[in-house]
């Protein structure tokens, strides 16, 4: 047997081994959960769902990446497929179930943030007026340009951007660009 071929057989074994063992697929997922369930649970409720279905859909998009991975799927750019896979559900539920309005982002709290300093009246006050600002201020952006700000707002590359969204990198540029135009004009 060449080298070669003993390498191949060899590194095949490992791969096989590698993808029959189900303790490798739930330290990935569960890898993957630590990192980036906060976030993706933010950028569902971006999406205008409201909280409940956001937790069903993050459960959701995590349990279809342990079947991706147990059906050998790509392991390629994970987080990219895992938001693809979350915001085509959170689409589907908005089409089954109707459009329905979500709570702000800031009832969002997670372990992984920070404890607040004690805030004054006036401080809590200018932050809800800020908050407000915002919130209409994202309205008045088309859904393209929400989604890929949104997407940009939790660290994702323009090319990663484009893979979740399914849009080329020139249209995902674009539309940060456009959308922190707009952004700048309102506040």
């Amino acid at each position: 047997m060449e080298p070669a071929e003993a390498f191949v057989l060899s590194r095949t074994k490992w791969i096989d081994s590698a993808v029959n063992e189900p303790e490798d697929f739930h330290q990935l997922v569960l890898e993957h959960y630590d990192r980036e369930h906060l976030s993706l649970r933010r950028y569902v409720l971006f999406l205008g769902i409201d909280a409940d279905t956001s937790q069903d859909v993050v459960q959701e998009s995590f349990l279809r990446l342990y079947e991706h991975l147990r059906g050998a799927g790509d392991r390629t750019n994970l987080r990219a497929w895992l938001y693809r896979v979350a915001h085509n559900l959170a689409r589907n539920r908005q089409t089954t179930a109707g459009f329905r309005r979500t709570d702000a982002l800031s009832t969002l709290t997670g372990p992984t943030e920070p404890v607040a300093p004690v805030i004054t009246a006036e401080q809590a006050l200018l932050n809800r007026e800020r908050d407000a600002a915002l919130q209409l201020a994202m309205q008045a952006l088309s859904p393209a340009q929400r989604e890929c700000l949104a997407l940009r707002a939790q660290g994702f590359k323009y090319r990663e951007m484009a893979d979740v969204l399914e849009l080329s990198v020139s249209t995902v540029a674009e539309n940060v660009q456009r959308g922190l135009e707009k952004l700048r004009k309102v506040l």
